[in-house]
């Protein structure tokens, strides 16, 4: 048992030693590197091991050249060293003769480097955050551009520069009265203007656009002509025989309603609306709902272009529900536009009119109300509403049925107005021949022609016709436009306008901006979001003005833009 006993002991002293030499082969990468010749995990057995710190030195270079220091420290050298070579590539060719001829110097030669040249600069110096110096300067070039334009293409007729008295006018007005003078953004105003500017120059100096917008104008009078075959199929000679209002005009509500709804079914109105709503809020910085809202306006009407984003209104800011208020009072909606054009009004005008007025709204209505909270909406993108319309039928059957209510509204409203219109121009009247006027001089229309007569003529208007411009803008303002279109169609029949001063008020009129108009905006907006209705009523007459404006200055910008031969 002795001996058993010994042997076991034996074996654990034997089991002890070799767990201690383990544990000093374990710990001697440790002691290595504590002395500088090594490092934990493979270990550094290079000749440079032998350096005393050479590992704790390598490690912070590691961990430096992995930082984003050194990558921020080597491009920026990477990019002088490169400038640098630019710079003396360009010296030697600016030095060095060639043989290029001088037509093509600015296509092959040293001016297309100069021009690179400078657009990189450009664009360096913007870069390197003196974009505010660099948008002034930008804004300093466009508008010496446009007065150049201007100065050159009115030699011939400088009364056209008579409508910029008109723009800048609303221009002072709108910044006198804003609700904070103080934080109007002016990219918004300025580029607004420009694109209406722009789009102004496309449609109606450009010969190709000039062309484009009259063929698409001839094209949708042409459309509404099929309307005539129904009419007479229904009514008989009354459409078009005896050319009575309501068998004539009102049946082309109805089908171009028919026509709508069709393309929003297939999805055609959606992507032009979405596409121009994107181009309104890349050049004039306004947020996606507002440029969309805008861009829709062009085509439907307050009632329906509130729809497309009717899950962010609960969100809008004050400023954003005012520009969306005053972008339906901006435009008219293109149901309507068929019973205008229906009136002898140019379908071509009406649609420059309609286009330029959207840009225009989002300008004015940023300086009549800018921003002075923080957008809620400003990174959201608005989704495409698709038709819930089983098959084209059903969408086609649909857009009658909802052109119904617009017709009975329509012939109830022209009924209603010119009887009273009629009416109290019957007791004013009497009233002013007892105290000895003339009869027949004491008329709504008359007060309205005077009271905006110096409104007409700051738009471009010959002062012989601002009274009766002023008379159509006092219908369209207090009535609605729908009663000055047809007032002004009569006039045209009469001859008391010129083809100027027609195409001034044709701009001038194309929008919903009037008091009926107010209820609609304060119904569809109230009913779509419940809690902003009182935020809606406070607002609703500023955006109405505001609408106002910016057809004005739609009517400005056409009268500039356009001599008296126009058409």
């Amino acid at each position: 048992m002795a001996d058993v006993g010994a042997g076991l002991q034996a074996i654990e002293d034997l089991d002890r030693q070799r767990n201690a030499h383990h544990q000093d082969i374990d710990a001697q990468p440790a002691r290595r590197q504590s002395i500088g010749y090594g490092q934990t995990g493979e270990g550094d057995y290079s000749l440079f091991s032998c350096i005393p710190g050479f590992s704790e030195r390598k490690s912070k270079f590691k961990a430096y050249a992995k930082s984003t220091q050194l990558r921020r420290r080597l491009t920026s050298s990477c990019y002088v060293l490169l400038t640098l070579a630019y710079v003396a590539y360009l010296l030697v060719a600016l030095h060095v003769d060639t043989d290029v001829d001088e037509a093509d110097y600015w296509c092959e030669g040293d001016g297309f480097l100069l021009f690179v040249t400078g657009f990189l600069a450009i664009l360096v110096v913007y870069f390197l955050g003196m974009k505010p110096l660099v948008r002034w300067v930008i804004y300093l070039i466009v508008t010496v551009a446009i007065s150049f334009y201007l100065y050159v293409d009115t030699s011939n007729d400088r009364r056209r520069l008579q409508s910029l008295v008109g723009l800048f006018l609303f221009i002072l007005l709108g910044f006198v009265f804003s609700v904070a003078p103080k934080k109007v953004i002016w990219r918004q105003v300025i580029w607004g203007l420009a694109l209406q500017f722009i789009l102004g120059v496309i449609v109606l100096r450009w010969p190709v656009g000039r062309k484009l917008f009259e063929c698409t104008g001839r094209k949708l009078s042409q459309i509404l002509l099929f309307t005539q075959n129904g009419s007479n199929h229904v009514f008989g000679p009354l459409g078009t025989k005896f050319a009575v209002f309501a068998f004539k005009i009102l049946p082309t509500v109805i089908f171009f309603s028919f026509c709508v709804k069709i393309l929003y079914y297939i999805g055609i109105m959606q992507w032009i609306v979405i596409k121009l709503g994107w181009l309104m809020q890349a050049t004039i910085g306004t947020t996606p709902c507002e440029s969309v809202i805008a861009a829709a306006s062009i085509f439907l009407s307050m009632s329906e272009a509130p729809l497309l984003i009717r899950p962010f209104i609960h969100l809008m800011t004050m400023s954003e529900l005012h520009a969306v208020m005053t972008g339906g009072f901006a435009t008219i909606a293109g149901s309507v536009m068929a019973a205008y054009i229906s009136f002898g009004v140019s379908a071509s005008h009406l649609l420059s009119a309609s286009v330029m007025s959207a840009p225009a709204a989002l300008a004015y209505s940023k300086l009549f109300y800018p921003e002075t909270e923080v957008s809620k909406t400003s990174a959201q993108e608005i989704p495409v509403v698709r038709s819930d319309e089983t098959n084209v039928l059903h969408a086609a059957v649909e857009g009658v049925v909802a052109a119904l209510p617009l017709v009975a509204n329509i012939a109830a409203n022209l009924i209603t107005f010119i009887a009273f219109i009629a009416f109290f121009n019957a007791i004013f009247d009497w009233s002013c021949v007892l105290v000895g006027a003339d009869a027949g001089v004491c008329t709504l229309q008359n007060v309205f022609g005077y009271i905006f007569m110096p409104l007409a003529w700051s738009m471009g208007v010959p002062w012989d016709e601002c009274h009766a411009v002023g008379t159509l803008l006092g219908l369209k303002t207090i009535v609605n436009e729908f009663v000055a279109y047809s007032a002004m169609s009569e006039m045209i029949k009469d001859d008391q306008l010129s083809t100027r001063s027609q195409v001034i008020a044709t701009y001038a009129l194309c929008g919903f901006s009037n008091l009926a108009s107010m209820g609609i905006q304060l119904g569809v907006i109230g009913a779509l979001a419940p809690e902003r209705r009182t935020h809606v009523a406070s607002i609703v007459f500023r955006a109405m003005i505001a609408g106002s404006a910016a057809c004005f200055m739609t009517a400005c910008i056409a009268g500039v833009l356009l001599g008296d031969e126009s058409s």
